[in-house]
């Protein structure tokens, strides 16, 4: 059993079921018992049951998965040059073995998905999911290896999980106290804008890390016909679009806070555990020079990437205190 869960990646996916209830008990839940709840006059509470919450969970989780499998499965040249201790597909699992269990996982999600759909009463979101499913299929056999195609699948595909839990409880919120907001004039909009400044940071920080990992594997990348950013530019302008990303993000930081936020507490926050890091990165890309180099600034990015959903739970306190 061992060898399936390693060849999904089960760390990596645990970030998608945190970041999903983190959004919705640290940003909306407040939001709902406080700041709403106030304004409207009497206690909102979530429409979309947890069980249907979990099932939404659950088809991301499955889906992602199934990207993972798929993913080793094609690219088991690649990682035998690149990580070749990591290969799992034709080693310790085969091939047919990994395509089934790429298709159980992708069929669960599926299913998931009609029963979700059947609750929400909008069955094209099983076509959506099937979609998804569809481009992680094409990312692993084509997206990756295009200029930056790849990169910016993953950054997409990982700013839509915070965007799906903002969605979901909007449309649910909406059915039920819409009128009457609309009559008090209210929106439940400022869920939304909560929902895409996470996914914004989800984004851009994916992208960062995504094409740091291929400088990390340019050799791999190389030798089986791929046309990342470092191989079509060098690695020289890869340094110079990882560094201004960086200081992209930290501009994006300063100015959500200077706008919106104006709260010591996220200043610190942001201060010490993204912008400091995200500085740190930078320095290091300036200075890589070998494989080592480049997967440290990968994992400081991880590191980066969960101090971003974690300010959820500063931001419940923020949220309660300031209302």
């Amino acid at each position: 059993m061992g060898k399936y869960l390693s060849i999904i990646r089960w760390p990596n996916l645990l970030m998608v079921p945190l970041t999903m209830y983190l959004m919705r008990y640290c940003i909306i839940q407040p939001m709902l018992d406080y700041q709403f709840s106030i304004q409207f006059g009497s206690h909102l509470r979530f429409q979309l049951p947890d069980c249907y919450f979990l099932a939404l969970v659950m088809i991301n989780v499955l889906l992602g998965a199934g990207g993972y499998v798929i993913n080793d499965y094609f690219d088991r040249r690649i990682d035998s040059v690149n990580r070749p201790d990591s290969v799992i597909v034709d080693k310790t699992i085969p091939r047919r073995h990994a395509m089934v269990y790429h298709i159980a996982l992708v069929a669960s999600a599926i299913v998931l998905a009609g029963i979700f759909a059947w609750h929400m009463k909008m069955f094209s979101i099983v076509l959506l999911y099937i979609m998804i499913a569809g481009i992680f299929w094409l990312y692993s056999t084509t997206y990756k290896r295009q200029f930056l195609v790849g990169n910016l699948v993953v950054a997409c595909g990982t700013a839509t999980i915070p965007l799906q839990v903002g969605l979901f409880e909007y449309l649910t919120l909406t059915r039920e106290y819409g009128y009457e907001m609309l009559l008090k004039d209210l929106s439940f909009m400022p869920i939304m804008y909560w929902m895409a400044g996470f996914a914004f940071f989800a984004f851009i920080t994916n992208l960062i890390r995504e094409i740091v990992k291929d400088m990390e594997d340019l050799e791999g990348d190389s030798t089986c016909g791929c046309n990342t950013l470092p191989l079509y530019y060098g690695m020289r302008v890869s340094k110079i679009v990882v560094v201004v990303l960086i200081a992209a993000t930290i501009a994006a930081m300063l100015a959500v806070y200077n706008i919106w936020l104006h709260e010591s507490l996220t200043l610190i926050y942001i201060c010490v555990f993204i912008i400091v890091p995200l500085v740190v990165a930078a320095v290091m890309t300036i200075t890589a020079s070998e494989v080592k180099h480049y997967h440290r600034i990968s994992s400081l990015m991880k590191i980066v990437m969960l101090a971003g959903v974690l300010y959820s739970v500063l931001a419940r306190q923020i949220i309660e205190f300031v209302v």
